[in-house]
């Protein structure tokens, strides 16, 4: 377990799942493990889990899949690179570059498949109904996982639950046909009786759990019935079955059913060195040995960082706007870097320019003139390896772009302000609802009139306010399973981040007067006071008109509808 998370998964699952998903519905099984000659004993259902794990951790081992969440306002990316993937998402447009439509859409299918071999066939095991049961209730949770991923992308979707070749000729299942699914089968994974806390190899991992556990299902049956109170559906009454849901969470964490909790300390949520922790519900565990580059390895140590900086790739950059807007504390401490290190050496404010006057263009301190997210990176020690700490902006970054940090998909956090804007939007009693939101507030900010203000909230205050504070939480975390732009797609806001970037964008970022860190032009620190307030657009033009679903929904990648004509709206 020290040197391979899953091992052996990447061998069965070039044997189990060998084939692209885009021909899912008809390719060849020749050489693939099937009911006939597989699926005997324990040791084979166990290599059947361990390949639907490998094809979760191919999921997430780049970025790709996740080009499709810069339609939130908290991220943005580089412009002037390779980046047109990213910068069409983020500006509403039918992108040329598809890899990102391409790759969310292959990698959730190839789970899908996996998970469907498991979920017909394992039955068929030579082993006791409890080892059954969990390897059920992995397949039946991660289909309606990626199913969940996938509809809230690209809305009506091919089903496949038996990998039954159609010769490319499945029809499209309605939004809320694809909600039934889900919703279908993460019940059948509550039914498993899935353990709170696995102890066996392969299923933890330094005392956290590696597979789903019994208060992942029930979080993530929150997360689901949220969604469909929202856009498109707006089911508004299943905003009650979403509290309920979250609240069972809850009460078996104060209970002690469910070993989960807060840290205390908000910069050990994203830290190198507490890299599996109690607060994480729903996790991916990559190999722990640095700079491989396959598919069992997580690819975005530097994907946060500047292209100009530490060899940073930009991928998912801050939008400024959102770091102006986000409440000062440990949380938007461990969230951003509070100044940019230059060289590794000199801290500079984001701000700063070169000369000390208003920002040119030309005259920034730091690249990209913008704040940094940091949940991705870790920093390097005298002999450049990577070092096992919370992110420390005064020392310097470990340029590394491939590392075994702990995809953190559902944390604790997001489970309390779910319960908490739930119960606020269905009319529940706000008493625990404010004590949910105040928890969480508690530790993030670091004026504590936030935390005793939630007192005088009335219910539609509150479901605000935990719906903002849910996206604080996950600020440019897009490997989330309820990222920012998927909140706004609930809320069906996204045309507002649309109508910020198109227009004026004169919000002030950084007022005048503020004491500002810089470097002249030969690189010598000097500080100066802002002349003037700080306003500047992003840089990424956004002048593509709204077109209402067209713009909410990313468009089926165009390979996808070569060969099925029905993937059309």
């Amino acid at each position: 377990m020290k040197k391979r998370i899953l091992s052996g998964c990447i061998l069965a699952a070039s044997i189990l799942v060998t084939t692209s998903c885009s021909d899912f519905l008809t390719e060849n099984p020749q050489g693939k493990l099937t009911p006939e000659n597989f699926f005997s004993n324990q040791a084979e259902l166990d290599m059947s889990v361990y390949a639907l794990y490998a094809k979760v951790q191919a999921f997430q081992c780049n970025s790709n899949p996740m080009i499709v969440q810069c339609q939130g306002d908290d991220v943005t990316s580089t412009t002037g690179s390779n980046k047109a993937a990213y910068l069409s998402a983020d500006s509403f447009e039918a992108p040329s570059d598809v890899k990102g439509l391409r790759d969310c859409w292959n990698r959730l299918y190839t789970i899908i498949q996996a998970a469907n071999l498991i979920v017909d066939n394992a039955a068929n095991a030579k082993a006791n109904q409890e080892e059954i049961n969990i390897a059920l209730g992995q397949a039946h949770y991660w289909r309606a996982f990626s199913y969940f991923s996938l509809v809230r992308v690209f809305g009506a979707l091919p089903i496949n639950l038996h990998n039954t070749p159609d010769n490319n000729t499945t029809p499209l299942t309605t939004v809320e046909d694809v909600y039934a699914l889900i919703l279908k089968d993460l019940a059948t994974a509550e039914k498993c009786n899935l353990p709170a806390k696995y102890t066996a190899i392969n299923r933890s991992i330094n005392g956290q759990n590696i597979y789903v556990s019994d208060q992942t299902v029930k979080a993530t049956q929150a997360a689901v019935y949220m969604a469909m109170a929202g856009y498109p559906l707006n089911k508004t009454e299943l905003y009650a079955t979403a509290a309920t849901k979250a609240k069972e969470v809850i009460d078996g964490v104060n209970s002690g059913k469910y070993p989960h909790g807060l840290l205390a300390d908000y910069a050990d949520v994203y830290s190198y060195g507490n890299n599996q922790h109690f607060e994480t519900l729903l996790g991916i565990d990559y190999n722990s040995i640095p700079g491989g580059w396959s598919e069992g390895d997580s690819q975005l140590s530097s994907c946060h960082q500047s292209g100009k900086l530490w060899s940073g790739w930009g991928d998912f950059l801050a939008e400024r706007r959102y770091w102006k807007n986000f409440p000062d504390g440990p949380r938007k401490d461990a969230t951003y870097s509070k100044q940019i290190l230059l060289n590794n050496k000199v801290p500079v404010d984001w701000w700063a320019t070169t000369d000390g006057e208003a920002y040119n263009g030309k005259n920034a301190a730091a690249p990209d003139f913008r704040p940094m997210f940091v949940a991705f990176s870790v920093n390097k020690d005298a002999s450049g390896a990577p070092v096992a700490a919370p992110f420390d902006y005064t020392k310097p970054v470990w340029g590394g772009m491939c590392i075994n940090k702990r995809h953190h998909l559902i944390r604790y956090s997001e489970v309390l302000l779910w319960y908490a804007e739930s119960a606020a939007r269905s009319g529940s009693d706000l008493t625990a609802a404010k004590a949910a939101l105040k928890q969480v507030r508690q530790r993030a900010y670091s004026d504590q009139a936030a935390v005793t203000a939630v007192d005088a909230m009335d219910a539609k205050q509150l479901a605000e306010a935990a719906y903002e504070e849910h996206g604080y939480e996950v600020a440019g975390y897009v490997l989330g399973m309820v990222t920012r732009r998927a909140d706004e797609f609930r809320m069906n806001r996204l045309q507002e981040n649309h109508a910020y970037r198109s227009g004026a964008q004169s919000d002030v970022l950084v007022p005048a007067g503020t004491l500002t860190n810089s470097v002249d032009a030969d690189g010598k620190p000097f500080t100066y006071t802002l002349k003037a307030d700080v306003v500047v657009k992003e840089e990424m033009a956004v002048s593509a008109p709204w077109r209402n679903e067209a713009s909410i929904y990313h468009n089926y990648p165009p390979t996808e509808v070569e060969k099925n004509p029905n993937l059309k709206r």
